[in-house]
């Protein structure tokens, strides 16, 4: 315990000054890897709840496909959920999760790659696929874990971001699915993760 502490207090003490950053989540492209978007509202009790900064929800479709992508940031690693742990407790059943590198469009604007977890939950008759990202600034870490200690070893006030994108599994199977996650995913996230890398006057 007492190593804990110890190792608390220096990560405090050696990170630099307090940032501050604002995303402005409404910019997101409503047009991504062929993809049409349409915003959907959000719940302000799980804004609070998350003690989220920020927070965004849209359903983009393409060829029948429809995926819901949500985007949470906050100052804090407490704000950043794993839907790991929210599925279930919403009666889904984790059938299957792995570790995934997701292709992203044009340059990154931090060391790569971009890691995420892939998700299948099933509940009843039906069966979803999930894609979650855990980035905090300068990369992302494959679980949440890891994210919360580079969120707490990084720039103060920088914090984290969630992005979760989910689409149920249909009668073709996995594979095309998981396609549709990974290219939306791709297209998404340098956009939601540009507020920490723009450069201001």
């Amino acid at each position: 315990m007492a190593l804990g502490i110890a190792i608390t207090w220096g990560l405090r003490v050696s990170r630099p000054d307090a940032l501050s950053y604002e995303p402005d989540f409404a910019s997101i492209p409503m047009q991504l890897a062929g993809f049409e978007g349409e915003p959907a509202p959000d719940d302000p009790a799980v804004a609070e709840y998350l003690e989220a900064k920020a927070m965004r929800t849209i359903r983009y479709s393409r060829d029948g496909a429809r995926i819901n992508a949500s985007l949470i940031y906050g100052p804090s690693w407490r704000t950043v959920h794993t839907p790991a742990a929210c599925f279930p407790s919403q009666g889904w059943n984790v059938t299957w999760e792995q570790v995934t590198e997701i292709p992203v469009e044009g340059v990154l604007p931090h060391p790569g790659p971009v890691t995420g977890e892939l998700m299948r939950v099933d509940r009843g008759n039906d069966a979803l696929l999930v894609l979650f990202v855990f980035a905090h600034q300068g990369g992302t870490a494959p679980d949440y874990v890891e994210h919360s200690l580079a969120v707490m070893s990084g720039p103060r006030g920088a914090g984290g971001l969630s992005l979760m994108a989910t689409t149920f599994i249909g009668s073709e199977g996995v594979e095309p699915a998981r396609k549709d996650l990974l290219e939306l995913m791709g297209a998404l996230y340098p956009h939601a993760v540009s507020f920490w890398y723009e450069e201001t006057d």
